[in-house]
């Protein structure tokens, strides 16, 4: 598995609408594939968080959805909802985010651990609990929403610096991905991006539906301009099935690391340099 980012990239434009005209915006949301090891045995993660699928500070502003209760963030106002759980095969999963998951029928959701024969695969390296999509009819689209818009105007009661923050990073751990496979990202009712499972295997030359190579089982990357204000994604599949497990999104009002004391070092001595350059 990779543990840095690839240089393979896709800039997904969102279209709007000025002066009655449709046109090309100058912002663009920016998908990059992959992401680090997972320590926590669930295959890949991003490198925003630790490897372990836990966060530092609250302040930090980045937030993961394992689907799994034993890396719950702790400190935010959860339901844990084991209502999409897969009985038999399901023991410590639940979704813990406080998000507004909406599917287009009954079953359509998933989570569980584990393969299952023209059900579901784990994505490569995954013996965690996972989420895939199931349509309703095969052959026909169905889709899942995980909307961020009341974790977004609460979050600030938890975390007052990050009041009136915005998503600008959205990983998810794509697991076997397939043609019939994509997701859509909103910000409320507009499309601002979308990647579909033939155009990741084609940038990165995967085969549909491998259960094991990197090139098919990708942490994706999304990078939202400002101007585009992400709130929900949407997981749409006509086939069996569409995986996909540590959702982490992260807030534009998030804390910024100070420089290391190596870092302030080196400033101080360039600073000394400049100053008797300045002298003479």
């Amino acid at each position: 598995m990779k543990n840095s980012m690839t240089k393979n990239s896709i800039k997904l434009f969102k279209t709007t609408l000025i002066a009655l005209a449709v046109s090309q915006s100058a912002h663009a949301a920016v998908i990059s594939f992959g992401g680090q090891a997972a320590t926590d045995g669930s295959g890949k993660t991003s490198l925003k968080i630790n490897a372990d699928n836990t966060i530092n500070s609250l302040s930090d502003g980045y937030f993961v959805e394992t689907f799994d209760k034993a890396t719950a963030i702790d400190a935010l106002p959860l339901t844990q909802d084991e209502s999409y759980n897969v009985a038999g095969s399901s023991n410590g999963c639940a979704i813990n985010s406080p998000l507004m998951v909406t599917a287009s029928g009954s079953s359509v959701l998933n989570v569980r651990k584990g393969s299952s024969r023209n059900v579901a695969a784990a994505p490569a390296g995954d013996s965690s609990c996972y989420a895939y999509t199931t349509p309703s009819t095969v052959g026909v689209d169905s889709f899942v929403d995980i909307d961020y818009t009341n974790f977004l105007d609460s979050i600030g009661t938890t975390v007052p610096s990050l009041t009136g923050s915005n998503v600008n990073y959205l990983g998810f751990y794509w697991g076997s991905v397939d043609t019939y496979n994509s997701f859509e990202f909103y910000s409320n009712d507009v499309l601002v991006g979308k990647i579909t499972g033939a155009e990741l295997l084609a940038e990165l030359n995967g085969n549909a539906g491998n259960q094991v190579a990197d090139s098919s089982n990708v942490y994706v990357n999304i990078a939202f301009d400002a101007n585009e204000a992400f709130n929900r994604l949407r997981v749409i599949s006509s086939g069996v099935a569409g995986e996909f497990d540590n959702i982490v999104v992260g807030l534009d009002k998030r804390d910024v690391p100070a420089p290391t004391s190596l870092a302030i070092l080196g400033l101080g001595l360039l600073g000394l340099g400049v100053g008797k350059r300045f002298k003479k």
